[in-house]
């Protein structure tokens, strides 16, 4: 895994930023992604916070989570009673941001160092710029992912976007998957978690479904996604097939005239 260098880099408005990120068994990634995402803000006038959703889990990484705050009140632990998968953990991550820490604009990002800490405020310009979800892709002109990514991972990532596009109907989105998004509060708010009834990965293409229905417009810049050189990784094959069940009840729900019309997404660059 490459070691993300910290750049400079203009300093914009102040915006009141959350970065949401579950974990489970990442006692060795918590410590460094905390870290460098406190070094790239101490730069910033932006206001940036993190809130760490542990799923209890046994190999310490909460620990590692209490010793960081100790050292920064923008750190913050959400510790839950027991795994439940990443759409409940972001579920309840992002509930609790918007009751306790009043951001404007909430992160979704993984433990495992496969996001840049410097896209963050890349895509923060883009939240500025007027859209109402920024989509860090690995698809997009200028996105790539790992030389070494399994036959595996290609496939349920190829089948997740296209199973995204054809049962939710989301166009003019290429990453549709991806787990590196800024979305503005002011949606988030409107969002009825109550209703996804997904558990896992498949969280993701929901969420967004659900963005695009509210009219959000959605912009992707592109990113180096970076494979995890610690821990392991948390997809399973059953997340794909959960995923296809929750994306038939949403097309259900869509198809009985729930909030049918949609925004089109913003293309990487279009105002």
């Amino acid at each position: 895994m490459q070691g993300w260098e910290l750049a400079d880099a203009p300093r914009l408005s102040g915006l009141r930023a959350c970065i949401v990120i579950p974990t489970y068994n990442e006692v060795h990634n918590a410590g460094r992604i905390l870290d460098l995402i406190r070094a790239r803000a101490s730069i910033e006038t932006h206001e940036i916070s993190v809130l760490i959703v542990d799923d209890s889990s046994p190999d310490g990484t909460a620990d590692v989570v209490r010793d960081r705050m100790r050292e920064d009140p923008h750190i913050h632990l959400l510790l839950r009673a027991r795994r439940e998968g990443l759409g409940k953990a972001y579920i309840a991550g992002m509930e609790y941001a918007m009751a306790r820490l009043r951001p404007d604009v909430i992160f979704e990002m993984d433990a495992d160092l496969s996001h840049d800490p410097e896209d963050i405020f890349r895509m923060l310009e883009g939240i500025e710029a007027g859209a109402d979800c920024v989509i860090g892709s690995r698809y997009v002109e200028g996105g790539t992912v790992p030389a070494g990514w399994g036959a595996h991972r290609r496939i349920v990532s190829s089948c997740a976007n296209a199973a995204t596009r054809l049962l939710l109907g989301v166009r003019g989105v290429r990453d549709c998957s991806g787990g590196f998004r800024a979305i503005r509060v002011s949606v988030l708010e409107r969002v009825r978690f109550d209703r996804m009834r997904v558990n896992g990965y498949a969280f993701q293409a929901v969420l967004l479904e659900e963005i695009i229905s509210l009219g959000g417009k959605v912009r992707e810049i592109p990113i180096a996604f970076a494979d995890r050189d610690a821990g392991r990784s948390k997809m399973r094959v059953k997340d794909l097939l959960e995923g296809f069940t929750a994306f038939g009840r949403v097309r259900l729900r869509r198809m009985l005239g729930a909030r049918m019309p949609r925004a089109t997404p913003l293309a990487a660059g279009e105002e």
